[in-house]
Protein backbone atom coordinates (compact mmCIF):
# COMPACT_ATOMS: atom_id res chain seq x y z
CA UNK A 1 0.00 0.00 0.00
CA UNK A 2 1.15 3.50 -0.94
CA UNK A 3 0.80 4.78 2.32
CA UNK A 4 3.64 7.09 3.60
CA UNK A 5 3.13 8.05 -0.20
CA UNK A 6 -0.24 8.97 -0.02
CA UNK A 7 0.38 10.72 2.78
CA UNK A 8 2.16 13.40 0.79
CA UNK A 9 -1.14 14.28 -0.75
CA UNK A 10 -3.30 17.35 0.52
CA UNK A 11 -6.17 14.86 2.06
CA UNK A 12 -8.95 17.81 2.49
CA UNK A 13 -8.42 18.12 -1.62
CA UNK A 14 -10.09 14.40 -2.14
CA UNK A 15 -13.68 14.14 -2.33
CA UNK A 16 -14.84 11.87 0.72
CA UNK A 17 -16.43 8.44 -0.18
CA UNK A 18 -19.18 9.06 2.61
CA UNK A 19 -18.86 11.56 5.92
CA UNK A 20 -20.72 11.58 8.75
CA UNK A 21 -23.19 14.17 8.43
CA UNK A 22 -24.16 15.14 12.13
CA UNK A 23 -20.27 15.92 12.80
CA UNK A 24 -21.33 19.22 10.70
CA UNK A 25 -23.53 19.86 13.73
CA UNK A 26 -20.99 19.62 17.09
CA UNK A 27 -19.65 22.73 18.13
CA UNK A 28 -16.46 22.10 17.35
CA UNK A 29 -16.88 21.00 13.85
CA UNK A 30 -14.56 23.47 12.58
CA UNK A 31 -12.11 21.50 14.04
CA UNK A 32 -12.73 18.02 13.22
CA UNK A 33 -11.52 19.00 9.50
CA UNK A 34 -7.34 18.87 10.08
CA UNK A 35 -7.45 16.73 12.66
CA UNK A 36 -9.43 14.07 10.48
CA UNK A 37 -6.62 14.83 7.92
CA UNK A 38 -4.36 14.10 10.29
CA UNK A 39 -5.25 10.67 11.78
CA UNK A 40 -6.18 9.49 8.31
CA UNK A 41 -2.61 10.56 7.11
CA UNK A 42 -1.09 8.41 10.19
CA UNK A 43 -3.32 5.14 9.44
CA UNK A 44 -1.83 5.84 6.38
CA UNK A 45 1.94 5.83 7.01
CA UNK A 46 1.52 3.46 10.18
CA UNK A 47 -0.22 1.07 8.42
CA UNK A 48 1.71 1.11 5.33
CA UNK A 49 5.19 0.70 7.38
CA UNK A 50 3.82 -2.34 9.46
CA UNK A 51 3.13 -3.84 5.93
CA UNK A 52 6.47 -3.76 4.33
CA UNK A 53 8.34 -5.05 7.66
CA UNK A 54 5.66 -7.39 8.21
CA UNK A 55 4.88 -6.67 11.61
CA UNK A 56 1.49 -8.15 12.19
CA UNK A 57 2.03 -7.20 15.94
CA UNK A 58 1.81 -4.91 17.11
CA UNK A 59 1.60 -2.90 14.42
CA UNK A 60 -1.06 -3.71 11.83
CA UNK A 61 -3.28 -4.59 14.81
CA UNK A 62 -2.87 -1.28 16.35
CA UNK A 63 -3.50 0.50 12.75
CA UNK A 64 -6.29 -1.41 11.58
CA UNK A 65 -8.09 -0.85 14.99
CA UNK A 66 -7.30 2.92 14.96
CA UNK A 67 -8.49 3.00 10.87
CA UNK A 68 -11.83 1.09 13.09
CA UNK A 69 -12.15 4.16 15.19
CA UNK A 70 -11.61 6.61 12.34
CA UNK A 71 -14.43 4.96 10.66
CA UNK A 72 -17.10 5.47 13.85
CA UNK A 73 -15.55 9.17 13.83
CA UNK A 74 -16.20 9.95 10.85
CA UNK A 75 -17.04 7.47 8.21
CA UNK A 76 -15.58 6.72 5.52
CA UNK A 77 -13.87 10.33 4.87
CA UNK A 78 -11.58 9.49 2.39
CA UNK A 79 -11.11 9.02 -1.44
CA UNK A 80 -12.40 6.26 -3.58
CA UNK A 81 -8.61 5.59 -4.17
CA UNK A 82 -7.78 4.73 -0.66
CA UNK A 83 -11.72 2.99 -0.11
CA UNK A 84 -10.04 0.73 -2.39
CA UNK A 85 -6.67 0.34 -0.82
CA UNK A 86 -7.62 -0.21 2.65
CA UNK A 87 -10.09 -2.66 1.33
CA UNK A 88 -7.37 -4.47 -1.01
CA UNK A 89 -4.47 -4.46 2.31
CA UNK A 90 -7.12 -5.70 4.86
CA UNK A 91 -8.23 -8.48 2.53
CA UNK A 92 -4.79 -9.77 2.13
CA UNK A 93 -4.37 -9.80 5.63
CA UNK A 94 -7.71 -11.56 6.61
CA UNK A 95 -6.36 -14.24 4.03
CA UNK A 96 -2.79 -14.77 5.58
CA UNK A 97 -2.70 -18.55 5.66
CA UNK A 98 -2.72 -20.07 9.25
CA UNK A 99 -3.20 -16.42 11.02
CA UNK A 100 -4.10 -16.63 14.51
CA UNK A 101 -8.40 -16.52 15.09
CA UNK A 102 -8.57 -14.07 17.49
CA UNK A 103 -5.96 -11.16 14.95
CA UNK A 104 -8.32 -12.80 11.77
CA UNK A 105 -11.55 -11.90 13.33
CA UNK A 106 -10.71 -8.35 14.32
CA UNK A 107 -9.54 -8.22 10.53
CA UNK A 108 -12.71 -9.84 9.03
CA UNK A 109 -14.25 -7.07 11.50
CA UNK A 110 -12.70 -4.36 9.75
CA UNK A 111 -13.46 -5.75 6.09
CA UNK A 112 -16.90 -6.07 6.51
CA UNK A 113 -17.38 -2.03 7.54
CA UNK A 114 -15.38 -1.38 5.32
CA UNK A 115 -17.55 -3.29 2.68
CA UNK A 116 -20.89 -2.37 4.13
CA UNK A 117 -22.17 0.21 1.59
CA UNK A 118 -22.34 -1.25 -1.50
CA UNK A 119 -23.25 1.58 -3.64
CA UNK A 120 -19.83 3.52 -2.91
CA UNK A 121 -17.79 1.20 -4.73
CA UNK A 122 -18.86 -0.57 -7.94
CA UNK A 123 -17.59 -3.60 -9.71
CA UNK A 124 -15.50 -1.69 -11.91
CA UNK A 125 -13.85 -0.19 -8.85
CA UNK A 126 -13.25 -3.46 -6.97
CA UNK A 127 -12.31 -6.97 -8.11
CA UNK A 128 -11.54 -9.52 -5.23
CA UNK A 129 -10.90 -13.57 -5.60
CA UNK A 130 -12.99 -15.90 -4.14
CA UNK A 131 -10.89 -18.74 -3.34
CA UNK A 132 -8.46 -17.55 -0.39
CA UNK A 133 -12.41 -17.28 1.11
CA UNK A 134 -12.95 -20.53 0.52
CA UNK A 135 -9.99 -22.04 1.63
CA UNK A 136 -10.11 -20.21 4.88
CA UNK A 137 -13.86 -21.42 5.41
CA UNK A 138 -12.62 -24.72 4.74
CA UNK A 139 -9.90 -24.54 7.44
CA UNK A 140 -11.85 -22.99 10.17
CA UNK A 141 -15.29 -24.74 9.68
CA UNK A 142 -14.18 -28.42 8.11
CA UNK A 143 -11.19 -28.61 10.23
CA UNK A 144 -10.26 -32.21 10.47
CA UNK A 145 -8.02 -31.20 13.64
CA UNK A 146 -10.78 -29.30 16.11
CA UNK A 147 -12.99 -32.45 17.03
CA UNK A 148 -9.22 -33.99 18.44
CA UNK A 149 -8.50 -30.71 20.64
CA UNK A 150 -5.62 -29.43 18.89
CA UNK A 151 -7.43 -26.66 17.90
CA UNK A 152 -9.96 -24.05 19.46
CA UNK A 153 -12.48 -21.85 17.29
CA UNK A 154 -14.82 -19.02 19.25
CA UNK A 155 -18.77 -20.09 19.04
CA UNK A 156 -18.79 -16.38 16.73
CA UNK A 157 -16.55 -17.24 13.97
CA UNK A 158 -18.95 -19.12 11.41
CA UNK A 159 -21.26 -16.00 11.57
CA UNK A 160 -17.66 -13.41 11.07
CA UNK A 161 -16.54 -15.91 8.13
CA UNK A 162 -20.49 -16.45 6.21
CA UNK A 163 -20.91 -12.21 7.27
CA UNK A 164 -17.33 -11.82 5.35
CA UNK A 165 -18.05 -13.66 2.31
CA UNK A 166 -21.54 -12.35 1.89
CA UNK A 167 -19.84 -8.52 2.28
CA UNK A 168 -16.77 -9.87 -0.53
CA UNK A 169 -19.83 -11.68 -2.80
CA UNK A 170 -20.56 -8.63 -5.24
CA UNK A 171 -17.05 -8.49 -6.13
CA UNK A 172 -15.88 -11.35 -7.06
CA UNK A 173 -14.76 -11.97 -10.87
CA UNK A 174 -16.88 -12.77 -13.68
CA UNK A 175 -15.03 -16.34 -13.59
CA UNK A 176 -16.03 -16.96 -10.22
CA UNK A 177 -18.83 -18.46 -11.22
CA UNK A 178 -17.44 -21.56 -13.69
CA UNK A 179 -15.08 -21.86 -11.16
CA UNK A 180 -17.05 -22.25 -8.19
CA UNK A 181 -19.23 -24.67 -10.38
CA UNK A 182 -15.80 -26.95 -11.34
CA UNK A 183 -14.99 -26.97 -7.56
CA UNK A 184 -18.48 -28.33 -6.21
CA UNK A 185 -20.18 -30.09 -9.13
CA UNK A 186 -18.78 -33.11 -8.00
CA UNK A 187 -20.15 -33.40 -4.57
CA UNK A 188 -23.74 -32.85 -5.94
CA UNK A 189 -25.09 -36.39 -4.86
CA UNK A 190 -28.12 -36.42 -3.47
CA UNK A 191 -27.60 -39.71 -1.64
CA UNK A 192 -24.07 -38.63 0.10
CA UNK A 193 -23.56 -36.45 2.99
CA UNK A 194 -21.39 -34.49 0.43
CA UNK A 195 -24.82 -32.70 -0.69
CA UNK A 196 -25.25 -30.66 2.36
CA UNK A 197 -22.14 -29.25 2.09
CA UNK A 198 -21.52 -28.78 -1.81
CA UNK A 199 -25.21 -26.79 -1.55
CA UNK A 200 -24.10 -24.95 1.70
CA UNK A 201 -20.60 -23.72 -0.01
CA UNK A 202 -22.88 -22.78 -3.59
CA UNK A 203 -25.69 -20.47 -1.51
CA UNK A 204 -22.89 -18.94 0.33
CA UNK A 205 -20.62 -17.83 -2.61
CA UNK A 206 -22.52 -17.36 -5.59
CA UNK A 207 -22.51 -14.17 -7.21
CA UNK A 208 -25.74 -12.93 -8.35
CA UNK A 209 -24.87 -9.35 -8.45
CA UNK A 210 -23.48 -9.18 -12.23
CA UNK A 211 -24.63 -6.51 -14.86
CA UNK A 212 -27.39 -8.42 -17.18
CA UNK A 213 -24.94 -8.26 -19.81
CA UNK A 214 -22.81 -10.79 -17.82
CA UNK A 215 -26.05 -13.15 -16.85
CA UNK A 216 -24.48 -16.24 -19.35
CA UNK A 217 -21.47 -16.04 -16.74
CA UNK A 218 -23.65 -15.72 -14.34
CA UNK A 219 -26.71 -17.52 -12.99
CA UNK A 220 -27.60 -19.26 -15.98
CA UNK A 221 -24.71 -21.46 -15.73
CA UNK A 222 -26.46 -23.31 -12.88
CA UNK A 223 -29.89 -22.21 -12.80
CA UNK A 224 -32.24 -24.46 -14.47
CA UNK A 225 -29.65 -27.21 -13.10
CA UNK A 226 -30.71 -25.88 -9.25
CA UNK A 227 -33.96 -25.64 -10.33
CA UNK A 228 -34.40 -28.92 -11.43
CA UNK A 229 -33.08 -30.33 -8.65
CA UNK A 230 -34.91 -28.68 -5.92
CA UNK A 231 -38.48 -29.52 -8.54
CA UNK A 232 -37.27 -32.86 -8.34
CA UNK A 233 -37.04 -34.23 -4.41
CA UNK A 234 -40.00 -34.60 -2.40
CA UNK A 235 -38.51 -36.07 0.91
CA UNK A 236 -37.86 -32.98 2.58
CA UNK A 237 -34.17 -32.95 2.59
CA UNK A 238 -31.50 -30.97 5.16
CA UNK A 239 -29.95 -28.96 2.10
CA UNK A 240 -33.53 -27.96 0.64
CA UNK A 241 -33.65 -24.62 2.61
CA UNK A 242 -30.20 -23.66 1.45
CA UNK A 243 -31.43 -23.77 -1.85
CA UNK A 244 -34.71 -21.61 -1.08
CA UNK A 245 -32.42 -19.20 0.39
CA UNK A 246 -29.82 -18.86 -3.01
CA UNK A 247 -32.73 -18.88 -5.67
CA UNK A 248 -34.42 -15.44 -2.90
CA UNK A 249 -31.56 -13.78 -2.90
CA UNK A 250 -31.13 -14.04 -6.97
CA UNK A 251 -34.60 -13.23 -7.89
CA UNK A 252 -33.98 -9.85 -5.20
CA UNK A 253 -30.89 -9.30 -7.35
CA UNK A 254 -32.35 -9.92 -10.65
CA UNK A 255 -36.19 -8.48 -10.66
CA UNK A 256 -37.60 -8.66 -14.40
CA UNK A 257 -34.45 -11.07 -15.67
CA UNK A 258 -35.83 -14.24 -14.88
CA UNK A 259 -39.42 -15.86 -15.72
CA UNK A 260 -40.27 -17.33 -12.52
CA UNK A 261 -43.88 -17.80 -13.97
CA UNK A 262 -43.03 -22.18 -15.29
CA UNK A 263 -41.85 -22.82 -11.24
CA UNK A 264 -44.83 -20.55 -8.91
CA UNK A 265 -46.80 -23.48 -8.71
CA UNK A 266 -44.52 -25.57 -6.97
CA UNK A 267 -43.19 -22.53 -5.19
CA UNK A 268 -46.45 -21.23 -3.45
CA UNK A 269 -47.11 -25.37 -2.65
CA UNK A 270 -43.96 -25.70 -1.33
CA UNK A 271 -43.87 -22.57 0.54
CA UNK A 272 -47.39 -23.79 1.66
CA UNK A 273 -46.19 -27.06 3.02
CA UNK A 274 -43.14 -25.79 4.99
CA UNK A 275 -45.28 -23.78 7.38
CA UNK A 276 -46.64 -27.42 8.83
CA UNK A 277 -49.76 -25.84 9.52
CA UNK A 278 -52.80 -28.65 11.12
CA UNK A 279 -54.82 -30.57 8.27
CA UNK A 280 -58.16 -32.47 8.79
CA UNK A 281 -59.95 -33.33 12.38
CA UNK A 282 -57.21 -35.03 13.73
CA UNK A 283 -54.68 -31.86 13.46
CA UNK A 284 -52.71 -34.12 11.51
CA UNK A 285 -48.69 -32.12 11.40
CA UNK A 286 -46.06 -33.35 9.23
CA UNK A 287 -42.71 -34.09 11.06
CA UNK A 288 -40.11 -31.02 9.96
CA UNK A 289 -36.96 -30.55 11.44
CA UNK A 290 -35.37 -27.40 11.79
CA UNK A 291 -32.77 -27.77 9.70
CA UNK A 292 -35.36 -28.44 6.62
CA UNK A 293 -37.78 -25.61 7.35
CA UNK A 294 -37.89 -22.65 4.79
CA UNK A 295 -36.03 -19.45 6.66
CA UNK A 296 -39.25 -16.75 6.47
CA UNK A 297 -37.11 -13.64 5.70
CA UNK A 298 -36.11 -15.47 2.44
CA UNK A 299 -39.29 -16.56 1.64
CA UNK A 300 -40.96 -13.22 1.77
CA UNK A 301 -37.89 -11.75 -0.22
CA UNK A 302 -38.45 -14.12 -3.02
CA UNK A 303 -42.24 -13.85 -3.24
CA UNK A 304 -42.07 -9.84 -3.23
CA UNK A 305 -39.72 -10.52 -5.57
CA UNK A 306 -41.64 -12.44 -8.00
CA UNK A 307 -44.33 -10.13 -7.64
CA UNK A 308 -45.61 -7.73 -10.48
CA UNK A 309 -44.71 -8.10 -13.85
CA UNK A 310 -47.58 -8.76 -17.28
CA UNK A 311 -48.43 -11.87 -15.99
CA UNK A 312 -49.73 -11.30 -12.07
CA UNK A 313 -49.57 -15.05 -11.67
CA UNK A 314 -47.71 -14.88 -8.80
CA UNK A 315 -50.08 -12.56 -6.98
CA UNK A 316 -53.02 -15.36 -8.01
CA UNK A 317 -51.28 -17.25 -6.31
CA UNK A 318 -50.57 -15.15 -3.62
CA UNK A 319 -53.90 -14.74 -2.91
CA UNK A 320 -54.80 -18.41 -3.08
CA UNK A 321 -52.25 -18.97 -0.22
CA UNK A 322 -53.64 -16.29 1.84
CA UNK A 323 -57.32 -17.73 1.05
CA UNK A 324 -55.48 -20.92 2.37
CA UNK A 325 -54.54 -19.73 5.64
CA UNK A 326 -56.79 -16.93 6.43
CA UNK A 327 -58.56 -19.34 9.18
CA UNK A 328 -55.64 -19.91 10.67
CA UNK A 329 -55.20 -16.07 11.80
CA UNK A 330 -58.52 -16.37 14.13
CA UNK A 331 -57.79 -15.40 17.56
CA UNK A 332 -59.50 -18.60 18.61
CA UNK A 333 -56.73 -20.74 16.80
CA UNK A 334 -53.22 -21.26 19.02
CA UNK A 335 -49.61 -23.53 18.13
CA UNK A 336 -46.79 -23.59 17.55
CA UNK A 337 -47.50 -23.32 13.84
CA UNK A 338 -48.79 -19.60 14.39
CA UNK A 339 -45.13 -17.91 15.30
CA UNK A 340 -44.18 -18.79 11.60
CA UNK A 341 -47.42 -17.27 10.21
CA UNK A 342 -47.15 -14.31 11.89
CA UNK A 343 -43.78 -13.58 10.77
CA UNK A 344 -44.95 -14.19 7.98
CA UNK A 345 -47.88 -12.00 7.84
CA UNK A 346 -45.38 -9.19 9.52
CA UNK A 347 -42.36 -9.45 7.14
CA UNK A 348 -43.85 -9.87 3.63
CA UNK A 349 -45.46 -6.20 3.45
CA UNK A 350 -41.83 -4.87 4.60
CA UNK A 351 -40.14 -6.63 2.07
CA UNK A 352 -42.56 -5.14 -0.12
CA UNK A 353 -42.31 -1.92 1.06
CA UNK A 354 -38.48 -2.04 0.58
CA UNK A 355 -39.15 -2.77 -3.06
CA UNK A 356 -41.12 -0.24 -3.77
CA UNK A 357 -38.60 2.18 -2.15
CA UNK A 358 -36.21 0.61 -4.54
CA UNK A 359 -37.83 1.16 -7.22
CA UNK A 360 -39.16 4.80 -6.89
CA UNK A 361 -37.16 6.60 -4.28
CA UNK A 362 -33.23 4.83 -3.97
CA UNK A 363 -30.40 6.95 -5.84
CA UNK A 364 -29.66 4.73 -8.97
CA UNK A 365 -26.58 3.09 -8.47
CA UNK A 366 -24.35 0.64 -10.17
CA UNK A 367 -26.15 -2.71 -9.03
CA UNK A 368 -28.72 -3.89 -11.10
CA UNK A 369 -31.98 -1.75 -11.60
CA UNK A 370 -35.51 -3.51 -11.65
CA UNK A 371 -36.84 -4.37 -15.23
CA UNK A 372 -38.97 -1.62 -16.39
CA UNK A 373 -42.20 -4.05 -16.46
CA UNK A 374 -41.91 -5.32 -13.98
CA UNK A 375 -42.22 -2.61 -11.20
CA UNK A 376 -44.95 -2.38 -9.61
CA UNK A 377 -47.91 -0.38 -10.70
CA UNK A 378 -50.50 0.93 -8.64
CA UNK A 379 -52.88 -1.80 -9.43
CA UNK A 380 -50.12 -4.17 -8.18
CA UNK A 381 -50.60 -2.55 -5.08
CA UNK A 382 -53.82 -2.12 -4.32
CA UNK A 383 -53.97 -6.38 -5.11
CA UNK A 384 -51.46 -6.83 -2.47
CA UNK A 385 -53.06 -4.87 -0.14
CA UNK A 386 -56.53 -6.24 -0.61
CA UNK A 387 -55.29 -9.79 -0.79
CA UNK A 388 -53.16 -9.60 3.06
CA UNK A 389 -55.82 -6.59 4.70
CA UNK A 390 -58.14 -9.39 5.53
CA UNK A 391 -55.69 -11.57 7.42
CA UNK A 392 -54.07 -8.65 9.65
CA UNK A 393 -57.16 -7.41 10.96
CA UNK A 394 -58.06 -11.28 12.15
CA UNK A 395 -54.20 -11.29 13.86
CA UNK A 396 -55.28 -8.47 15.69
CA UNK A 397 -56.24 -10.25 18.19
CA UNK A 398 -53.80 -12.89 18.36
CA UNK A 399 -53.13 -14.99 21.49
CA UNK A 400 -49.62 -13.87 20.41
CA UNK A 401 -50.17 -10.60 20.92
CA UNK A 402 -50.61 -7.69 18.60
CA UNK A 403 -47.19 -6.23 17.71
CA UNK A 404 -46.58 -8.73 14.27
CA UNK A 405 -50.35 -7.09 13.39
CA UNK A 406 -49.38 -3.50 14.32
CA UNK A 407 -46.32 -3.82 11.82
CA UNK A 408 -48.02 -4.87 9.16
CA UNK A 409 -50.77 -2.70 9.20
CA UNK A 410 -48.36 0.02 9.29
CA UNK A 411 -46.02 -0.97 5.99
CA UNK A 412 -49.51 -1.71 4.48
CA UNK A 413 -50.98 1.95 5.94
CA UNK A 414 -47.77 3.30 4.02
CA UNK A 415 -48.62 1.91 0.78
CA UNK A 416 -52.62 2.26 0.97
CA UNK A 417 -53.81 4.06 3.68
CA UNK A 418 -57.47 4.33 2.07
CA UNK A 419 -57.91 0.49 2.10
CA UNK A 420 -56.25 -0.24 5.95
CA UNK A 421 -57.04 2.73 7.94
CA UNK A 422 -60.54 2.40 7.99
CA UNK A 423 -61.21 -0.80 9.03
CA UNK A 424 -58.69 -0.55 11.76
CA UNK A 425 -61.08 2.54 12.81
CA UNK A 426 -64.28 0.96 13.06
CA UNK A 427 -62.62 -1.75 15.13
CA UNK A 428 -60.95 0.98 17.57
CA UNK A 429 -64.04 3.35 18.00
CA UNK A 430 -66.35 0.75 19.84
CA UNK A 431 -63.46 -0.92 21.44
CA UNK A 432 -62.81 2.79 23.30
CA UNK A 433 -66.71 2.90 24.46
CA UNK A 434 -66.63 0.08 26.14
CA UNK A 435 -64.87 -0.94 29.84
CA UNK A 436 -65.16 -5.04 29.84
CA UNK A 437 -62.85 -5.71 27.22
CA UNK A 438 -59.65 -4.32 27.98
CA UNK A 439 -57.23 -6.64 25.64
CA UNK A 440 -59.61 -5.60 22.89
CA UNK A 441 -58.53 -1.85 23.45
CA UNK A 442 -54.91 -2.34 24.10
CA UNK A 443 -55.04 -4.14 20.46
CA UNK A 444 -56.57 -2.04 18.46
CA UNK A 445 -54.56 1.27 20.54
CA UNK A 446 -51.26 -0.53 19.56
CA UNK A 447 -52.49 -0.82 15.90
CA UNK A 448 -53.01 2.93 15.60
CA UNK A 449 -50.34 3.71 17.22
CA UNK A 450 -48.47 1.80 14.29
CA UNK A 451 -50.75 3.49 11.22
CA UNK A 452 -50.51 6.84 13.20
CA UNK A 453 -48.17 9.11 10.47
CA UNK A 454 -49.85 7.48 7.70
CA UNK A 455 -53.42 8.57 9.22
CA UNK A 456 -52.30 12.04 10.08
CA UNK A 457 -50.50 12.82 7.19
CA UNK A 458 -53.61 12.29 4.93
CA UNK A 459 -52.19 12.78 1.25
CA UNK A 460 -53.82 12.09 -1.03
CA UNK A 461 -55.24 8.71 -1.24
CA UNK A 462 -56.94 9.35 2.53
CA UNK A 463 -57.60 13.00 2.65
CA UNK A 464 -60.13 12.75 6.11
CA UNK A 465 -57.19 11.23 7.87
CA UNK A 466 -56.67 13.98 9.98
CA UNK A 467 -60.12 14.85 10.93
CA UNK A 468 -60.13 11.29 13.16
CA UNK A 469 -57.15 13.03 15.53
CA UNK A 470 -59.30 14.60 17.86
CA UNK A 471 -62.41 12.46 18.58
CA UNK A 472 -59.56 9.59 18.84
CA UNK A 473 -57.88 11.99 21.46
CA UNK A 474 -60.72 12.31 23.18
CA UNK A 475 -61.98 8.67 23.75
CA UNK A 476 -58.68 7.71 24.45
CA UNK A 477 -58.76 9.97 27.98
CA UNK A 478 -61.08 7.15 29.80
CA UNK A 479 -58.51 4.35 28.76
CA UNK A 480 -55.96 6.79 31.70
CA UNK A 481 -56.55 4.33 34.71
CA UNK A 482 -53.91 3.42 36.93
CA UNK A 483 -55.75 0.24 38.20
CA UNK A 484 -55.01 -1.19 34.70
CA UNK A 485 -50.91 -0.78 33.96
CA UNK A 486 -50.88 -2.18 30.33
CA UNK A 487 -53.77 -0.11 29.23
CA UNK A 488 -53.06 2.86 31.17
CA UNK A 489 -49.79 2.74 29.34
CA UNK A 490 -50.75 2.14 25.83
CA UNK A 491 -53.17 4.82 26.38
CA UNK A 492 -50.43 7.39 27.35
CA UNK A 493 -48.76 6.06 23.96
CA UNK A 494 -51.00 6.72 22.30
CA UNK A 495 -51.65 10.23 23.12
CA UNK A 496 -48.00 10.83 22.86
CA UNK A 497 -47.44 9.23 19.47
CA UNK A 498 -50.85 11.46 18.09
CA UNK A 499 -49.39 14.86 20.12
CA UNK A 500 -46.22 14.15 18.38
CA UNK A 501 -47.29 14.10 15.10
CA UNK A 502 -50.01 16.50 15.24
CA UNK A 503 -49.24 20.50 16.36
CA UNK A 504 -51.82 20.93 19.07
CA UNK A 505 -52.44 24.55 17.96
CA UNK A 506 -55.75 26.39 17.70
CA UNK A 507 -56.51 27.45 14.04
CA UNK A 508 -60.05 28.11 14.55
CA UNK A 509 -59.09 31.74 13.30
CA UNK A 510 -57.90 30.95 9.81
CA UNK A 511 -61.78 30.15 8.75
CA UNK A 512 -62.04 34.00 8.82
CA UNK A 513 -58.36 34.95 7.42
CA UNK A 514 -58.48 32.42 4.52
CA UNK A 515 -60.84 31.63 1.49
CA UNK A 516 -58.68 29.03 -0.27
CA UNK A 517 -59.32 25.73 2.34
CA UNK A 518 -60.46 23.13 1.10
CA UNK A 519 -63.58 21.49 3.25
CA UNK A 520 -60.83 19.06 5.12
CA UNK A 521 -59.02 21.33 6.03
CA UNK A 522 -61.93 24.00 7.35
CA UNK A 523 -63.07 21.11 9.17
CA UNK A 524 -59.56 20.83 10.59
CA UNK A 525 -59.36 24.36 11.61
CA UNK A 526 -62.73 23.84 13.45
CA UNK A 527 -61.84 21.32 15.04
CA UNK A 528 -58.53 22.73 16.36
CA UNK A 529 -60.22 25.14 18.70
CA UNK A 530 -60.89 22.03 20.92
CA UNK A 531 -57.29 21.12 21.11
CA UNK A 532 -56.69 23.49 24.24
CA UNK A 533 -59.81 22.07 25.70
CA UNK A 534 -58.31 18.11 25.80
CA UNK A 535 -54.99 19.61 27.31
CA UNK A 536 -56.54 21.18 29.97
CA UNK A 537 -59.12 18.06 30.45
CA UNK A 538 -56.06 15.71 30.44
CA UNK A 539 -54.18 17.35 33.23
CA UNK A 540 -57.03 18.30 35.40
CA UNK A 541 -58.47 14.83 35.42
CA UNK A 542 -55.34 12.87 35.00
CA UNK A 543 -52.62 14.77 36.69
CA UNK A 544 -52.71 13.16 39.85
CA UNK A 545 -52.69 9.72 38.07
CA UNK A 546 -49.61 10.51 36.02
CA UNK A 547 -47.78 11.57 39.76
CA UNK A 548 -49.49 8.54 41.08
CA UNK A 549 -48.06 6.48 38.14
CA UNK A 550 -45.10 7.86 38.36
CA UNK A 551 -44.49 6.87 42.17
CA UNK A 552 -45.20 3.64 41.43
CA UNK A 553 -42.75 3.04 38.44
CA UNK A 554 -40.22 4.18 40.67
CA UNK A 555 -41.03 1.86 43.49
Amino acid sequence: MSGCCAAGREPAALAPQKELLYNALLPYAARLEPESARLLSAIRCGLGRAVVLRELWPGALFWTRRLSTYLRLYGRKFSKDDHVLFIKLVYELVTIPRLEISMMQGFARLLINLLKKKELLSRDDLELPWRPLYNLYERILYSKTEHLGLNWFPNSIESVLKMLVKSCRPYFRESSTQEMLEEWRPLLCPFDVTMQKAIGYLELFLPTLLPPESHHKGFKLWFNELMDLWMSVQNLPGWEGNLVNLFARLASDNIGYIDWDPYIPTIFTRILRSLNLPVGSGQVMTSRSLSSAYDIGHVVLWVSSMLGGPSKKAQKHLNALFDSIASFFHPSNNGRWLVKLMKLLQRLPASVVRRLHRERYKKPSWMTPVLESHKLTEKDITDFVECMKQPVLLAMFSKTGSLDAAQALQNLALMRPELVIPPVLEKTYPAMETLTEPHQLTATLSCMIAVARSLVSGGPYYLEGPIHVLPLLMRALPGVDPNDFSKCMITFQFIATFSTLVPLVDCSSALQERSDLTEVERELCSASAEFEDFVLQFMDKYGSDIKYLEIKEDH
